[in-house]
């Protein structure tokens, strides 16, 4: 029993430290000796392709008038520029402020669905009537830097290449130990993208700022949860390259607590899990690179969750059984435990120790949100619909 106690706190130890640490680790050994995609040119105005920018919205009046402005006020040519906006059964009048503000502008349409039925079915309504050869889909609470649509679009001259991510860029606030955690998780996932994507094996994009070739959009499943995952991997399991951008920018703000985050993060958690069941294939070692990547970066972070309740269970077992070396080990533990929660409390601890809390009591919430999605999934609890996430 004490053997296979330590075996089970043994995997699962490796197993979490393989998707935060080893792999981006294996990443910084090999990285360089992997040929990154050549880079095409920024193109000019007459060779660009006509583009159809979505943005699906629920109830955003908050900023639906500013995110309408800055498409607008991008840099591209207007004859070559669709933008849609699709309500999804919103109810708050941000239809009424998106028809007004767009109103004499003939590049931007307002759609409303009166009954609110979630961003894929919309998507699913919307992407095929676009007019561009390249779909642009965002969400309203982001901003484009000016020139994101043209880096994102110049990928697009590689003909293997059938979608791009571009970079998203979180604007965080003074003092809040949870966007400090946000900023370092983020500036990993970025990091990762910016190596996988230069590979051509990126794993999922992010909904505020990505784009596809139209004629490869063949329409999500109703019940998908996260599309901005499932649209990429879809496309690496056909074979086509999917690019990161770094040069594309889109601005979001973070929201002002940790707590605003989690239901979020379980949501997409349970699409996470959805996900998985379909898309098990690209694990096939045939895949090459892709397989090792999704396996690394997707696969075991979706299970770690699992990995470490049983580390813990483990733990308890070798204790209760008096294992040599089980004291030490439990000690480590609560050391552990207790940094995590001084990182939930309101009492911050100074210097690199806080930073260290905070960044304990982040990775344990965003674990729990995952949990938590893994059982929506398991009973069909999550529904395709969302709520906005507070931002300020």
């Amino acid at each position: 029993m004490i053997a296979v106690a330590w075996f089970i706190l043994m995997v699962s130890m490796v197993a979490v430290l393989h998707c935060y640490v080893l792999y981006p680790l294996w990443w910084r050994c090999m990285g360089a000796r992997r040929p990154l995609l050549r880079v095409p040119p920024m193109q000019k105005d007459e060779e660009l392709p006509m583009i159809s920018v979505i943005v699906v919205g629920y109830n955003e009046a908050a900023c639906i008038v500013r995110r309408i402005v800055n498409l607008q006020q991008c840099d591209y040519p207007a004859e070559r520029l669709e933008i849609i906006i699709a309500s999804d059964g919103s109810d708050d009048g941000s239809d009424r402020l998106a028809a007004e503000v767009a109103e004499g502008d003939a590049r931007v349409q307002v759609r409303h669905f009166a009954e609110r039925r979630g961003k894929v079915r919309v998507l699913n309504d919307v992407c095929p009537q676009a007019r561009g050869s390249i779909l642009v889909l965002s969400d309203a609470n982001v901003d484009f830097a000016p020139d994101a649509l043209r880096c994102l679009v110049a990928r697009f001259q590689d003909a293997k290449v059938a979608c791009v991510c571009g970079k998203l860029c979180f604007r965080t606030r003074e003092g809040e130990a949870h966007t400090q955690s946000e900023g370092i998780y983020w500036k990993l996932e970025t990091w990762l993208k910016l190596h996988e994507g230069g590979r051509g094996v990126l794993l999922g994009a992010n909904g505020a700022n990505y784009a596809l070739r139209r004629d490869l959009w063949t329409g999500c499943p109703p019940e998908i949860v996260v599309e901005d995952l499932f649209v990429p991997l879809q496309l690496l399991l056909q074979g086509w390259a999917v690019v990161f951008e770094p040069s594309a920018l889109a601005y979001e703000d973070l929201p002002p607590a940790l707590a605003d985050e989690f239901g979020r993060r379980a949501r997409i958690g349970a699409g996470d899990y959805q996900i998985l069941a379909r898309c098990l294939p690209l694990l096939n070692p045939a895949r090459g690179l892709a397989a090792w990547v999704f396996f690394s970066h997707k696969v075991l972070r979706w299970v770690a969750p699992f990995f470490m309740v049983s580390g813990v269970l483990a733990v308890l077992a070798l204790l209760a059984l008096g294992a040599p070396g089980a004291p030490l080990v439990g000690a480590a533990g609560l050391c552990v435990v207790l940094l995590t929660a001084a990182g939930f409390s309101s009492i911050r601890l100074p210097g690199a120790l806080g930073r260290l809390a905070a960044v304990s009591a982040y990775f344990v919430t965003m674990n729990a949100a995952l949990l938590l999605g893994c059982l929506r999934w398991l009973r069909g609890g999550q529904r395709t619909t969302w709520n906005r996430t507070r931002r300020a």
